[in-house]
């Protein structure tokens, strides 16, 4: 019998399971667990979650806390956890997040690792000054780096000077029978205070300036203009501090709109509210590959996303949903109303992106193509390769 393929992740820190990168790297150590493989996780700083819920992760977790760089315990800790790669010997370290993806690579190679990935699963917020300039110089390093998205991939060759070759794509997965055959839930709208007979539109994002609430607000209000039976669902914790809701609340109260617009702040338990909303809006600039929009597909909500980042290897515009442009809620607000005015087309994008999402999207397919990824890595050559929606996209 060979023996198990080893893979250390290491991660800046592990501190929930509902942001979109650190679920689906959760699902994927799991899922690849269950597939033989022998796991490993290292994060470069303990957190309280980490602790409660370590039980739950089918791994051996490390913490070796390298986050204050002005410290000399922090070098002590980067030799620590070179010793500690050394002596583990993993066939595979792949790296996730801004400093893991500098500390975790350069560690690993200094360690003797051959098979080295680091992964790409945002627009590049990050991608400033000395983050840049260090990320840059790992990549030297690295065999491998994995983007969760085409525009995602062509923005790191852009931006980090690297070979179209040495970024491939696997996107994320979602688990699809978590969302199937799910009922409205008619209790939880009339608690909300929505009319049952209006339609929701809904944006289940938690509030950053990146995710362009704004937008969302404004487009309700010219809704409101054309229709009166119409609602909309703000489902997100605000994680600047409160300010950015007080915010978008002041705004809805100068438009006039504060009772038709409904913040439900942070809900561990998403299902019930997707349940209700009838058409779902992402805004966000810059995107990786929004969770939240493969969650709306999933449950067969039909979208309207922004045509920025990630967000077009999911929505195709007139195929699996629509599109606008950043910030413009004028177009927002039309598409809307003419999507509740056109139920038949609206069933024909939620059939297509329910398929999208079959093909290529589901957790199997994810952890199907992570399989041979690694498993590449570590036996000889095959014929086939991983194929990602640019392979397989229909015009």
């Amino acid at each position: 019998m060979k023996n198990p393929v080893k893979i250390t992740y290491i991660v800046d820190v592990l501190d929930t399971e509902q942001a979109g990168t650190e679920n689906q790297l959760i699902k994927m150590m799991n899922g690849l667990a269950c597939r033989g493989f022998e796991i490993s996780l290292v994060c470069l700083r303990n957190h309280p979650w980490l602790e409660k819920n370590a039980s739950s992760l089918r791994c051996d977790i490390s913490v070796f806390e390298i986050n204050r760089f002005k410290y000399l315990k922090t070098y002590f800790n980067i030799i620590k956890l070179i010793r500690f790669l050394r002596a583990r010997r993993p066939d595979i370290v792949h790296t996730f997040f801004p400093v893991s993806n500098v500390i975790g690579v350069m560690a690993a190679w200094m360690a003797g690792i051959r098979n080295i990935v680091s992964s790409r699963r945002d627009y590049g917020e990050w991608m400033i000054g000395h983050y840049l300039l260090a990320t840059r110089i790992a990549n030297r390093f690295s065999r491998k780096i994995i983007a969760n998205s085409h525009p995602v991939k062509d923005l790191t060759i852009s931006a980090e000077k690297v070979a179209n070759e040495k970024v491939a794509v696997i996107y994320n997965g979602i688990d699809l029978t978590a969302f199937s055959n799910i009922t409205p839930d008619h209790d939880l709208k009339q608690r909300l205070g929505i009319p049952a007979q209006n339609k929701v539109v809904g944006k289940v994002a938690n509030f950053r300036p990146m995710k362009h609430h704004h937008t969302f607000i404004k487009a309700a209000s010219a809704i409101l203009q054309t229709r009166n039976d119409v609602d909309f669902l703000l489902v997100g914790t605000d994680a600047g501090g409160g300010h950015l809701r007080r915010e978008l609340e002041e705004l809805a109260r100068s438009l006039n709109i504060a009772d038709r617009v409904h913040f439900t702040g942070q809900q561990t338990q998403v299902v019930p509210y997707l349940s209700i909303i009838d058409i779902g809006v992402n805004c966000s600039e810059g995107e990786g590959l929004s969770n939240a929009i493969m969650e709306y597909m999933a449950v067969g909500i039909p979208c309207v996303v922004s045509n920025s980042g990630g967000n077009p290897d999911l929505v195709q515009e007139c195929r699996t949903g629509r599109l606008f442009e950043l910030d413009d809620h004028e177009t927002l607000a039309k598409i809307i109303v003419g999507m509740l005015d056109d139920p038949q087309q609206l069933k024909k994008y939620v059939a297509n992106a329910h398929a999208l999402l079959q093909e290529e999207m589901s957790l199997d397919s994810m952890l199907s193509k992570y399989d041979s990824f690694y498993r590449g890595f570590v036996s000889p050559p095959r014929k086939e390769s991983i194929q990602t929606l640019g392979d397989t996209r229909k015009n």
